[in-house]
């Protein structure tokens, strides 16, 4: 036999919000920028302007995060290097080196990297995590970049259009 649910709205048994359902996407946010960096000549990271800070729904969330942008060393032999850092204690605010927090990874080459054999050259740069922050405490999630042994570094070259976006997984 075949039964069919129909129904206008679900709540969660208090009834003042929308159930959580493990595995299922919670939220979705998103935060993109066309603003190219100063750029970054040293070997600390600095914010590429591109932050997300999200209040998890439970300690069991679960945050698919992913980044995108253009990246550009101006010297041959060099490499541009991103990566995310999980609630700096810096401001996210655009070419601010970046203090405190935890890396996503402690790579040297970060969780994506281009390297540039000439001056010329512009990479793609992009990755995505699974990442459990285990609270409810709100998150910050901050994309950051830096160079790898010589050269210059820019984040959004040429104003190219970049993108953080982080969907909540219920766990």
């Amino acid at each position: 036999m075949t039964s069919i649910l129909k129904v206008d709205n679900l709540q969660d048994s208090s009834g003042t919000g929308t159930p959580y359902i493990k595995g299922a996407v919670l939220d979705i946010y998103q935060h993109t920028s066309s603003t190219q960096t100063d750029g970054n000549a040293t070997s600390n990271y600095k914010s590429t302007g591109l932050f997300l800070t999200i209040t998890p729904k439970s300690t069991a969330s679960k945050f698919l995060v992913t980044f995108h942008g253009a990246g550009h060393n101006d010297t041959g032999g060099g490499h541009v290097v991103a990566n995310i850092v999980v609630n700096p204690t810096s401001s996210t605010d655009i070419n601010t080196v970046m203090t405190g927090g935890t890396l996503i990874t402690s790579s040297t080459y970060g969780m994506a990297h281009s390297f540039c054999l000439n001056s010329n050259v512009v990479g793609q740069l992009s990755n995505s995590i699974l990442h459990s922050p285990n609270t409810t405490s709100p998150v910050t999630y901050n994309v950051v970049f830096k160079r790898v042994n010589s050269g210059t570094t820019y984040w959004a070259i040429d104003s190219g259009f970049t993108t953080l976006t982080a969907m909540e997984i219920g766990g």
